[in-house]
């Protein structure tokens, strides 16, 4: 990417497209962003990405596409909207790089579509994972297709400043002194450091290695809810309860406010996804990007949670002993 032609960014500014830019532009590299927020670069274009025509202007000209755009995950497993967003957006995208004569498209999806690998539909998986899944086998079949080569990247759940998602309220909720102790849960999950996402991009789109690859990315981490639990009261220093909420009691407030979210109340952000995510063995193998990338995570989220805290909250984590 040092030949001068710019570089595409989708979704440039959500939670990981504005690292990603940050990234790119530390580099050197001229860097086009496209998201549907108005943005004060001059380089960057307001668009939607179910519009081909603002895909095409987008992409005119730029040798190297990064494709983050598309409807994030929710909380309600029937997501219709994500479906349309994240597959036809991608078969827009596609079309446009193709006609633009693009080199590289690499598309960050989710490591929740290696659920639906091999046939298999877990009962778990719902839309927003569907939909990455078929928005991954239309950039692995575009590969190679006039020129242009396509990798795919399934990042865990990914943490870092600006961070979104559960483990983000968990750190607000804890900050507020408004989440009870969590109940006893051993099951591992994966996560990512955002830097690391950016990185292992970069490197997909430069690797010779990398054209028609489909490689899951976590930091090598196994995590426990406890665990996190604890690291961010420790973060915060202050010291944990001794006791925790029963399961069931924990169990019955997700279901209310599973109750709450059907009832219209935005202010319930979570429901029984959350309890299933948190009761359920989510972790997953990444050695194949290490090994063929020669790339390895820069740490993992017990070192990174001052900053993120610090981000959130705007409290100064306390000193470490």
């Amino acid at each position: 990417m040092t030949d001068g032609q710019p570089v595409l960014v989708t979704g440039a500014s959500g939670f990981i497209g504005r690292h990603l830019c940050r990234h790119l532009l530390a580099g050197g590299r001229p860097v086009r962003g496209f998201s549907r927020s108005a943005d004060e670069q001059d380089t960057h274009f307001r668009g939607d990405i179910l519009d081909p025509e603002a895909l095409e202007a987008a992409c005119a000209g730029a040798g190297v596409v990064f494709h983050l755009a598309g409807a994030a995950q929710t909380a309600d497993r029937r997501n219709p909207r994500a479906l349309n967003i994240n597959v036809e957006g991608t078969r827009n995208l596609l079309a446009a790089a193709r006609a633009a004569g693009a080199r590289r498209l690499i598309f960050v999806s989710s490591a929740l579509a290696a659920e639906l690998d091999h046939g298999q539909a877990p009962a778990r998986a719902g839309d927003y994972a569907r939909s990455k899944w078929q928005a991954e086998r239309l950039v692995l079949e575009a590969n190679g297709a006039d020129g242009l080569l396509t990798t795919v990247l399934r990042p865990a759940p990914v943490y870092g400043p600006s961070m979104k998602g559960g483990i983000a309220r968990m750190i607000r909720l804890i900050h507020a002194r408004r989440l009870p102790p969590l109940p006893k849960l051993d099951r591992g999950f994966s996560l990512v450091g955002v830097d690391d996402v950016c990185r292992a991009a970069i490197l997909a789109s430069e690797s010779l290695l990398a054209p028609g690859q489909c490689w899951l990315l976590t930091d090598l981490q196994r995590y426990t809810a406890n665990a996190v639990e604890q690291a961010i009261y420790d973060a915060l220093g202050r010291k944990k309860p001794g006791w925790r909420t029963p399961a069931m009691v924990f169990f019955a407030a997700s279901a209310m406010l599973q109750l709450g979210r059907l009832a219209g109340w935005k202010q319930a952000e979570s429901g029984l996804q959350t309890w299933r995510n948190l009761t359920s063995e989510r972790t997953w193998q990444a050695q194949d990007i290490f090994e063929e990338l020669d790339f390895r995570p820069s740490g993992v989220l017990y070192e990174k949670l001052p900053e993120i805290i610090r981000d959130l909250t705007g409290q100064q984590p306390a000193p470490r002993e």
